[in-house]
């Protein structure tokens, strides 16, 4: 028999981590609200019984407009009869949980409490009688560290037995004229005692116009004769019902139950935590340290990742030396080692410092400090025409600008939800860092610039702030035009400071590389199959020996010669050019793409790929990689459009092709045009 429980809770409770616990995979955590923005499904078995889990979007109250919110909300509206909810609440949050927790029992369901920070509690000495809850509320609690495997055995245990899930009736109270109607109402309809309050309530608050539960025919739970009735007694006696006034009521009674059952004040927060807020959310220091943090990373990126990249390049290198000394010279080697290990391997190469950025963004939001940083550049987005919420969604975009788009489902406003979705792929995501690396490390020196920082780090940096600025400044453009009448505002319970967690982080690198690596895996390889024949044939035999064509008098070298005169005013040749188109696809394929041509091109030795374009002529003998092509190649693919998945992904959330077709045109105008002025630009002030 199969059961279907919901988790349910506030944002940074400790849920996804009780799901990853209970079920044994391994969906996303984080220290900051919005971590989950879908419905994450997945199972445990205990004795015959199949028990299915669906962690909900965090939540603080079932009232918002805000897409994942809704998402909790609908599912548990149109909830089989059956369904049950486990209700995940921060120990260390009780007040604020219970309002929740008051809200889900008004709807009438069946619900068992897990009370989440166990360790913390008895870290910092706090008790929580948990007898006087369970006679306040009228449920069963259990209490557990969601992070330890710990009473998991015992907890899977209660949630199979329905007996440990309680429904209780509407424990507080509208103002009394409020609670006379309904009194009223209910003898006038004759209205089952033994239905839930939610029925009549979310009928009410229907006919009133209220936006959550508007347009979900909630007016429609009665006969047409008793619907009027209702709404003729609403205009009579015009009562409000507001959203406002039901969560006073509600934070009264939770303050009440909290003041029985806490022994100290749960929001006590040490000295030090207190300090370093004082540093980190200041205006001057906060920032600081913010771009510090980023400068660092960047630094990183190219420091401690060369090792294990020089480790990869060079056993790509010998496996094509190998496969190319034992096998021959013929075209099924040159597909293997030119083709497919050429391209591939290029990208492979990059792995240390990907993993290294989802290692940073990581420890970023487990360890508290991005929900600070997005409370902090709150103060500058606002400038800008958006809030801190879509900070976490713009920085989410150094990783992929993918999730990022669906993590813009935390916002309620629609308008900042589109902008944010618009400028998302602006901000450097993790398919431009092979193609920025590559690029970097080829035109610019490794020498140190401001005493410990490297001139590559420094531009890659860079990168990341243009990224950064050039969104916030288009965000501007859309709230001065499309979207002149709207605003918002920002509201953000800052998480406490947690250590992260090496298990976590391991398995948040480990999942998001190979994600990259499938993704763009997949992509490349086809790709790199297709631009191998390309570039070898028309073949022409002579006697046993297949003898293949310059790269020159290939397919894809005639094809690059004919789009070559529009591009040398970008300053590019048309290896480049064709980089550039198959590079829509996904935009790490620029780099499989260059891998191939120059290896097709050079069969004598294996250097690596960065000493090949720093090797590459134009046909007056001037080098063609030279630091003014690689800014105009660095400023085209910090604009472009190039993901398919992401323009998808757009289109998905918006529900049509117009905001997508928007953000391919703006973006590729822009990449275009900056490209070319940079490049001519360069050009007049006496650089080549």
């Amino acid at each position: 028999m199969n059961q279907n429980i919901y988790l349910v809770g506030n944002p940074n409770c400790g849920k996804t981590t009780l799901f990853n616990q209970l079920t044994g995979l391994n969906q996303k955590t984080g220290n900051f609200s919005g971590v989950t923005i879908d419905a994450k499904i997945g199972t445990f078995t205990w004795k015959d019984q199949v028990i299915q889990i669906t962690d909900l979007p965090g939540t603080y109250g079932l009232g918002s407009l805000a897409e994942d919110k809704r998402l909790t909300f609908d599912l548990l509206s149109k909830r089989n009869p059956s369904d049950r909810v486990v209700f995940v609440l921060d120990a260390l949050n009780l007040e604020r949980s219970l309002v929740l927790l008051l809200q889900l029992m008004d709807m009438g369901i069946p619900v068992f409490v897990v009370l989440t920070m166990k360790d913390v509690l008895e870290k910092k000495k706090l008790h929580i009688d948990l007898e006087i809850l369970k006679k306040e509320l009228g449920l069963d609690f259990f209490l557990i560290n969601a992070k330890s495997s710990d009473n998991t055995h015992e907890l899977k245990e209660k949630l199979a037995n329905p007996n440990f899930f309680q429904t209780n009736k509407r424990l507080w109270k509208w103002s009394q004229p409020e609670e006379n109607f309904i009194e009223q109402i209910k003898t006038e309809i004759q209205f089952p005692k033994s239905a839930s309050d939610f029925i009549l309530l979310s009928s009410i608050k229907s006919l009133l116009g209220d936006p959550i539960f508007s347009g979900r025919n909630y007016e429609n739970q009665f006969p047409e004769a008793v619907t009027k009735h209702i709404k003729q007694r609403l205009v009579e006696e015009k009562h409000k019902f507001s959203y406002q006034e039901e969560i006073i009521a509600k934070s009264i009674l939770a303050k009440q139950i909290v003041s029985k059952v806490f022994g100290k004040s749960k929001n006590d927060i040490s000295g030090l935590e207190r300090k370093l807020d004082e540093y980190l959310l200041h205006p001057i220091f906060g920032f600081l340290f913010f771009f510090g943090i980023m400068a660092f990373l960047f630094q990183a990126l190219f420091s401690w990742a060369e090792y294990p990249m020089n480790f990869l390049d060079s056993g790509i290198s010998t496996l094509q030396t190998l496969l190319k000394e034992n096998w021959g010279t013929g075209l099924f080697v040159s597909l293997l080692s030119d083709g497919i290990l050429s391209g591939v391997g290029a990208v492979v190469v990059f792995v240390p410092q990907i993993a290294l950025l989802f290692l940073f963004i990581g420890i970023l939001e487990e360890s508290g400090y991005l929900a600070r940083a997005s409370l902090l550049m709150d103060r500058l987005m606002g400038k800008f025409g958006l809030s801190g919420k879509s900070f976490i969604p713009l920085l989410s975009s150094a990783a992929c600008a993918v999730p990022a788009i669906m993590g813009t489902r935390t916002i309620e406003n629609k308008s900042e939800r589109i902008t944010t979705i618009l400028i998302s792929p602006l901000v450097m995501c993790s398919a431009r860092y092979p193609v920025y690396i590559l690029i970097v490390g080829t035109v610019f020196s490794s020498t140190k610039a401001l005493g410990f920082f490297s001139l590559q780090g420094l531009v890659l940096f860079g990168m990341f702030l243009l990224g950064l600025l050039t969104s916030l400044s288009v965000g501007l453009i859309f709230k001065k035009t499309v979207f002149r009448h709207t605003s918002s505002y920002f509201a953000l319970e800052l998480p406490r400071y947690m250590v992260p967690s090496a298990k976590s982080l391991f398995h948040q690198v480990y999942q998001k590389v190979l994600a990259f690596l499938k993704s763009a895996g997949q992509i490349i390889l086809y790709i790199s199959v297709v631009l191998w024949y390309l570039s070898v044939f028309p073949v022409q035999r002579d006697k046993d020996t297949w003898i293949q064509s310059s790269i020159e008098d290939s397919y894809i070298g005639n094809m690059g010669k004919t789009i070559e005169p529009a591009l040398s005013h970008l300053g590019f040749d048309w290896k480049i050019g064709i980089s550039m188109i198959t590079s829509f696809a996904a935009r790490e394929v620029m780099v499989s793409t260059l891998a191939v041509l120059y290896g097709t091109e050079n069969d004598e030795e294996n250097i690596s790929l960065k000493e090949k374009l720093k090797d590459e002529k134009r046909p007056n003998g001037s080098p063609v990689w030279t630091p003014l092509t690689g800014i105009s190649l660095l400023l085209y693919f910090a604009f472009a459009s190039q993901c398919m998945s992401t323009l998808a992904v757009v289109r998905k959330e918006t529900g049509g092709f117009f905001w997508p077709s928007i953000q391919f045109l703006y973006m590729m105008t822009l990449a275009l045009v900056s490209s070319f002025s940079i490049y001519q630009l360069g050009r007049l002030m006496g650089f080549s």
